[in-house]
């Protein structure tokens, strides 16, 4: 971008195409995306989230909206979370029966427990890495700076699983410090001592693993799951007077149990049987793990973003055991790298202003940030032969490192700023080499797919984007239906009366016909009939909303003779109510009128005895 962004101004008018505040019932972030569960999902206005500038893209999946910003995602989130307060953390979105739906909704869980550990792990790989500099320069392992340092590093990887059981006890909805004492109490030295002996205990007379527990992911996982269950049942049979001390005594003394019995041990056999499937895929199919997953995350796994997260216990996993990972890091390294480099051609090529001031900042982004975002969603998925080009080279460069058995000795080697990962402590020279190999052919293979191909960046049409932009001076907004005139503050929904969605107007409907207060295209149409948009020919967008208890509304009790893309006059029946219906369930009558873009104008005027609203730039 080349101007500087405003984050409260950016914040505002993403709130307001999400719905409004009061449609929002989860906010949260990971690297590079906002992620808000909705209310409703019909109110969010998907064309005019990817107008606003910073936004590199959008996607659902469920009631969840992923609105995607790439490396300024902290500073919008501080400005969203200003504006709309902390929303709970453990709000989900509806989940879908079929097998595939679960899948994808195992792997959004997992990304959502691990998403805020990721700067611990990539501040670990960044020490690491000065580690390796220091050493580089002269500074000798046993020296105290050094030894310090390398603890620092290290205790991310130790202490893994509190950090887990934080994050998992925010999205399990109980008591998250409950959750870190009992990963603490795993790590405690003197239960370390007992599980180094190997063989089995007993724990209140049952037969107990003794193992340790450092750098567990699934096992806190599946812990903290369950300590969630065992909450809901406590609150549910403890008296309030007794809850306060009770509960908690209760809830870590069960849950401990059932963790050294159950959870434990079965989350490290798992465990156990993915290190095994690794150690199969390095001697047997070493070479084409990655571009299988690369293959997987470029088609199918298009469906599930930010399942990549979920992935990340494997490589921990694998840090920690063989002290190496040769399949999360190297795919990471591929998929990352590439983007920069593409992003860095396409920069080279393209004739068009506006998709340069993109592709730059993308390719530092990618190259140097280790956040492929901004191109793939700035640029890829925008024009499908890049998309293609990028894809092509990753699996090039995948089949390559396969072969020559690449190995990142730390978390984070996906950046050319973290290229020392590949070096290792034990200054792997050979594999370090291998790793600038990979990096030179994603270099070339870009550069000659993205030039060779031919590409149309007309998407990026300045002209077009300029005049897609202009607002009219001026609109009236016809009452929506005959009836009596509601000022917006008299609406009896706070979040219209407020003007959350944008400035509004009502009528409380005295005949069946709803119709259009603007001349225009209809932009959308609710499921549930009960909300309309028009694209006014002027730029205004105004919903017509019909009542204030859209949940009540059923089949038959709305008709609508619309669909998207048709070209109505103001005046022109949209839909009609079914009078006898909305009366015999004692329904609210209310159409609203509401400008949704009521930003882009400076003043209104309230014409109460028309019943209108004119708005003015």
């Amino acid at each position: 971008m080349s101007q500087k962004l405003n984050f409260n101004q950016m914040a505002t008018q993403i709130i307001e195409n999400l719905g409004g505040k009061d449609n929002l019932s989860n906010v949260n972030h990971c690297a590079t995306r906002l992620r808000v569960v909705v209310n409703d999902s019909s109110l969010v206005k998907e064309g005019a989230l990817k107008k606003i500038n910073g936004v590199l893209g959008v996607e659902f999946r469920d009631e969840q909206v992923q609105v995607i910003v790439g490396a300024i995602i902290e500073d919008l989130f501080l400005a969203v979370e200003k504006q709309v307060g902390t929303t709970s953390q453990s709000g989900e979105t509806k989940k879908d029966k079929n097998i595939v739906s679960i899948f994808a909704n195992f792997l959004q869980l997992m990304a959502g427990i691990m998403s805020p550990v990721i700067p611990a792990l990539i501040a670990a790989g960044f020490l690491t890495c000065l580690l390796l500099v220091l050493n580089l320069c002269g500074l000798p392992t046993d020296n105290s700076t050094y030894v310090i340092l390398n603890n620092l590093a290290q205790t991310v990887f130790y202490f893994l699983p509190v950090f887990v059981a934080y994050t998992s006890a925010k999205k399990f909805d109980t008591e998250p410090v409950l959750a870190m004492v009992l990963a603490c109490w795993l790590l405690y030295p003197d239960w370390v001592t007992m599980a180094s002996a190997g063989g089995w205990t007993s724990y209140f007379g049952i037969p107990t693993l003794l193992t340790t527990y450092n750098g567990a992911v699934l096992q806190i996982i599946l812990s903290v799951w369950i300590m969630s269950l065992i909450d809901k049942q406590l609150k549910k049979y403890i008296p309030i007077s007794a809850r306060h001390f009770l509960k908690p005594f209760l809830l870590i003394l069960f849950t401990s149990v059932i963790t050294l019995t159950v959870t434990g041990p079965l989350g490290g056999l798992f465990t156990n049987y993915i290190a095994a499937f690794i150690e199969w895929v390095r001697t047997y199919a070493s070479w084409a793990a990655v571009a299988i997953i690369i293959i997987f995350a470029s088609t199918i796994g298009v469906l599930c973003p930010g399942f990549h997260l979920a992935l990340i216990p494997i490589a921990t996993a694998s840090l920690a055991t063989v002290g190496y990972d040769d399949l999360i890091n190297i795919w990471f390294y591929c998929c990352t790298i590439t983007p920069g480099f593409i992003a860095l051609a396409v920069a080279l090529k393209t004739k068009r202003n506006n998709l340069r001031q993109i592709a730059y900042p993308a390719a530092l982004s990618a190259l140097f940030g280790g956040i492929s975002e901004p191109t793939t969603y700035g640029i890829s998925y925008k024009m499908p032969i890049i998309y293609a080009c990028s894809t092509a080279t990753s699996i090039i460069t995948s089949i390559y490192a396969g072969i020559v058995h690449l190995k990142c000795y730390g978390f984070g080697g996906y950046s050319l700023t973290n290229i020392l990962l590949y070096l290792g402590p034990d200054n792997d020279t050979s594999n370090f080499i291998k790793a600038l190999i990979g990096v030179g052919i994603m270099f070339i293979c870009s550069f000659v797919f993205v030039f060779l191909a031919k590409w149309d960046d007309s998407v990026y049409d300045d002209e077009d984007d300029e005049e897609e932009f202009k607002i009219g001076p001026k609109v009236t907004i016809c009452p929506p239906a005959k009836g009596e005139y509601v000022p917006m503050n008299e609406i009896k929904d706070p979040v219209f009366a407020k003007g959350t969605l944008g400035q509004c107007f009502a009528v409380e409907a005295s005949e069946e016909n709803i119709i259009a207060p603007i001349s225009g295209v209809i932009n959308s149409v609710a499921p549930t009939k009960h909300a309309i948009t028009i694209k006014g020919d002027s730029g205004a967008e105004v919903m017509v909303h019909i009542g204030i208890e859209s949940t009540r509304i059923e089949e038959g009790d709305i008709s609508v003779f619309v669909k998207v893309g048709d070209k109505v006059k103001a005046g022109d029946t949209l839909a009609k109510l079914n009078m006898d219906a909305f009366t015999n369930k004692n329904m609210d009558k209310t159409i609203i009128a509401i400008l949704l873009n009521s930003s882009a104008y400076n003043r209104f005027e309230n014409d109460s005895q028309n019943a209108r609203l004119i708005a003015e730039v």
